[in-house]
Formats: structure tokens, C-alpha cells, sequence
């Protein structure tokens, strides 16, 4: 392999946006890694989780060149090495399916556990393992999500709630899902849910942000996104809601006492600047906006919120599912 096919094939991969799993897992590790055992699983979880987003990110450059998307003039090629004739179609695929099965095959492992001198199967880290093997195979291929306008909330959902969800169960094997559930905490499923929102709509405004670029070249392509529905006008009004939402939860939180949970705020000014220039942006072509770079900006913002909101969880060893 070639310096150009190496480059091509470190850019297919696109390994800045892994911060998307590693928040997750660090969050999970914030939440419940005071009462953890079971590091060596986080890990080879993590590590899963990463070949999962490889399996996204290289069928989504895939289904993008095989459906012709990325055709329509002005089309802002994120990874062009496949039109460029850098890398085939084929070896593309070939990558993507050894992802999925890598990660496939890795995943079911860990749903194995050993207590009481006994195997185990944990059947709920099966079924979100499971999905998000669909998640990461349907975004743009099969069922293709990503065309359907529900790429965006199906992302945040699995980047969210259910990528925690699965590193705290690598953590403690049934006890996160059973504590879910436990009749004595009934609002355990709605603290979780609430805890895990940040992370969600953080993860949601990277997908937006690029989608709002897009939307003329979505818009010819006959692709539906939140943006193209909603429009430039509703699509940064949607974008604004995403990145304020965090910093309304930690503020419910930092209500009842927990200080740390300022932590995060020392994002906000990233925050700030990212939103003045999308709001400057649209003033200046309310039309068509040229909106760039919104993705790139979303994502910092995500991965510093993210590593704050999981410090603010370490400070605690009892805070989640009270």
C-alpha cells in the first residue's frame, strides 16, 4: 500500500469522529465506575463500539457514491476517495462488512459473563448490541435511515442512551438494566433517560450541522433530513435547541445541590461562538444559508461537554437512578 492509498484509507476511516463512541463510554464510566469491577470489558467494549462507527462511517461513504447522492452539483464530498478512484467500491465494502463483523462477533462475546461459578448470557446487553449492529448497517445502506429523515434522532438515540446504557452494563453485568426496571425506583428508565439527553442532543447537532450544509444538495437528491423538512429557519432554531439543552439539564441538576455539574459550562463559550456565527450566517442568506463547518465545531463542543459531564458524574458515587 502506498502513501496515497494509506492517506485514502485513514480518511475513509475518518478516526476524528470516534470522540462520538469514546463520550459515551467515559460518561458510563463517570456514571457508574466508582462501583466497577469489570474495566477489561469497558475496554473490548469501547473497542467494539469504535468498529461499529467504522462500519458508519465506511458504508455511509459506500451508499452515498452507490445511490448517486453525492453526484448532484455542489455536493460537498466529505470523503471523495471512492470518486476519485483512490479506493474501489469494492475494497470499500469488503472493509465495512469486516467491521460489521468484527464488531458483531466481538459484541456477542461480551455478552457472556461468568458468576456463581456459572456462564451467563446477558440478554439485554444482546438486544442493544443488536441494534445498534442495525443502527450501524441501516444508515444508509439496507433501510437507509439516513435518507428517511431519521438519521439524525436514530444517531442521537444510538450514540446516547443506548451506548451508555451498553458501557454500563460491560461495567456491571444485568445490574444497570435491572435497576432500569426495579418497581422501587420507578423513576429510575426516566432519570436515566434524562442523564443521558446531553450526550444525545450533542451527538444530534454534529449530524444536524452537516445536514444543514446540505440541504439544497438534499433537497435535489430527493433526500428528507430535519433540515430539508424544517427548512434554514427551523433547522438552526433546531440546532440552537440541541446545544442549549445540555446546559439546561446540568443546571436541573446542579439545583439539587451538586455543584460539580457547573463543569460543563466551561463549554459554553465554544457554545456561543458556534451558535452566533450559524445565526450570523443565516441573517447574511436567510434563503440559503452557506453554511460551513458547523459539524466540525458541533463535534469539539461534543467531545469537551462530554469529557466535563463525565468528571462531573466521577464527583459522585450515587447520583444516577435516585
Amino acid at each position: 500500500m502506498n502513501r496515497v492509498t494509506a492517506k485514502a484509507w485513514f480518511l475513509l476511516f475518518r478516526p476524528w469522529s470516534y470522540t462520538a463512541t469514546f463520550v459515551p463510554f467515559l460518561v458510563a464510566a463517570g456514571l457508574f465506575g466508582s462501583q466497577a469491577a469489570r474495566w477489561g470489558r469497558w475496554g473490548v467494549g469501547l473497542f467494539c463500539g469504535l468498529l461499529f462507527q467504522a462500519t458508519v462511517n465506511l458504508f455511509n461513504t459506500w451508499g452515498d457514491e452507490r445511490s448517486g447522492v453525492d453526484a448532484v452539483p455542489g455536493t460537498v464530498r466529505t470523503t471523495p476517495q471512492v470518486h476519485d478512484g483512490l479506493v474501489s467500491m469494492r475494497a470499500l465494502f469488503f472493509a465495512a462488512a469486516v467491521c460489521a463483523l468484527a464488531a458483531g462477533a466481538l459484541g456477542t462475546g461480551l455478552c457472556l459473563f461468568r458468576a456463581d461459578g456459572a456462564w451467563h448470557v446477558d440478554l439485554p446487553l444482546l438486544t442493544a448490541g443488536f441494534v445498534g449492529f442495525l443502527g450501524s448497517t441501516n444508515y444508509s445502506t439496507g433501510i437507509k435511515f439516513k435518507y428517511h429523515g431519521l438519521g439524525v434522532p436514530f444517531v442521537a438515540f444510538l450514540m446516547g442512551p443506548l451506548e451508555i446504557f451498553v458501557a454500563a452494563e460491560l461495567l456491571h453485568p444485568h445490574a444497570t438494566f435491572a435497576t432500569l426496571l426495579d418497581g422501587r425506583a420507578p423513576g429510575a428508565a426516566a432519570g436515566f433517560a434524562l442523564l443521558t439527553l446531553p450526550v444525545a442532543a450533542l451527538v444530534c447537532v454534529i449530524m444536524h450541522g452537516n445536514d444543514m450544509r446540505d440541504i439544497p444538495t438534499d433537497r435535489a437528491a430527493g433526500i428528507s433530513t430535519p433540515s430539508t423538512l424544517l427548512g434554514p429557519r427551523g433547522a438552526l432554531a433546531l440546532y440552537w435547541f440541541c446545544h442549549l439543552l445540555p446546559y439546561l439539564v446540568c443546571a436541573k441538576i446542579v439545583m439539587t445541590g451538586r455543584a460539580a455539574f457547573l463543569l460543563p459550562y466551561f463549554a459554553l463559550p465554544l457554545t456561543a461562538r458556534t451558535l452566533w456565527k450559524a445565526t450570523a450566517v443565516y441573517r447574511s442568506h436567510p434563503d440559503n444559508p452557506p453554511w460551513r463547518g458547523l459539524e466540525r465545531a458541533s463535534g469539539g463542543i461534543h467531545f469537551l461537554f462530554g469529557v466535563l459531564y463525565a468528571a462531573a458524574f466521577a464527583c459522585f458515587k450515587h447520583l444516577v437512578l435516585e
